[in-house]
């Protein structure tokens, strides 16, 4: 039972810390069928590498890159660190 309570608690702290730690403008662009966006580079907890979200011209929304997920800013940013 102690262990399951410390497996289960360290699980918490972890999934704590997965989301987004700093976002930053990285400039816009342009996609390959034309359309131009925005973009932010999303530094994540628990990883070094940076992950992009992007709102395309004339919409609200910020997307994943592959524009497989799209909704708020924040939520794009935490979607990009799982």
């Amino acid at each position: 039972m102690k262990h399951l309570i410390t497996v289960l608690l360290l699980t918490a702290a972890t999934t704590a810390f997965a989301g987004p730690k700093s976002l930053k403008d990285a400039g816009s662009g342009e996609t390959s069928d034309g359309r131009t966006f925005n973009k932010i580079e999303v530094a994540c907890h628990g990883s070094s590498d940076a992950r992009e979200i992007i709102q395309l011209e004339g919409s609200r929304k910020w997307c994943l890159s592959d524009e497989s997920y799209c909704g708020k800013k924040m939520r794009a940013a935490k979607k990009a660190c799982k």
